[in-house]
């Protein structure tokens, strides 16, 4: 397999939902390639939140970190989603994937994620204490209300459709803890993954041409870069905010 390397400074731009908004044919894909990457923060590293719990305190802690700054010490930046933008024309989306946000530890787990458009969504709580899932579509600084979701028991699982009706991103609180925060990217095709722990993604399987690729990130903002795919190879790209 041939390799082939680019390397891109992040741009800031605005936030826009336009990722998601042109339609999407999937079918087998013979002349795919891979784009993998690595996003980092250049110079000073944000350190995370700390927030005080008010309720619960008992369970979930005095403080707990806000997830919003997990960056390694070398930059390496987690929870970041990395995602093709206006592709039209891929490997078929699987809507049956089965995907759960877990209420945990005082926590939305994952911190984020990427589910298909039009798929279902499950919402767990594990916690032996009350919790609700508040789910909104975020468009720049404004929020609607999609669906809230209360969840008493422990252990008790909710499945619903609705939640993932639309593309964009989400936005899941629970108004029992106002320090859980977490977000769901609905994405009406596969091009999109969360970088792990090394700030690394892949996506495989994608047709060869020139695409745009934008990564986003709760507190670094986003940013959008072009990537020429060739068939059979590997392109590496680097992030940097």
């Amino acid at each position: 397999m041939r390799l082939m390397r680019f390397v891109a400074v992040a741009l800031l731009i605005p936030f826009c939902v336009g990722t998601a908004s042109a339609q999407y044919v999937g079918a087998a894909v013979s002349d795919g390639g891979t784009i993998v990457g690595v996003v980092k923060v250049s110079g000073e590293i944000p350190k995370d939140e700390i927030k005080t719990v008010v309720k619960n305190s008992a369970q979930c802690g005095e403080t707990i970190t806000a997830e919003k700054y997990v960056i390694s010490e070398t930059g390496q930046v987690r929870w970041a989603v990395a995602m093709l933008e206006g592709i039209t024309a891929g490997k078929p989306l699987d809507t049956k994937v089965e995907i759960m946000v877990d209420n945990t530890g005082c926590r939305f787990a994952p911190h984020v994620l990427v589910a298909p458009t039009k798929g279902k969504l499950q919402i767990r709580n594990s916690d032996a204490m009350l919790h609700n899932s508040h789910f909104y579509l975020v468009t720049g600084d404004k929020k609607k209300n999609v669906i809230n979701l209360a969840l008493p028991k422990q252990g008790q699982v909710l499945t619903k459709a609705k939640i993932l009706r639309k593309p964009g991103l989400l936005s899941v609180q629970c108004d029992a803890h106002d320090f859980m925060q977490g977000y769901v990217w609905s994405l009406r095709h596969p091009y999109g993954v969360v970088t792990d722990a090394e700030g690394r993604f892949t996506l495989a399987d994608v047709p060869a041409g020139t695409h745009t690729l934008k990564v986003w990130h709760e507190a670094l903002g986003e940013s959008s870069t072009t990537v020429t795919v060739t068939s059979g190879a590997e392109t590496e790209v680097a992030i940097e905010f």
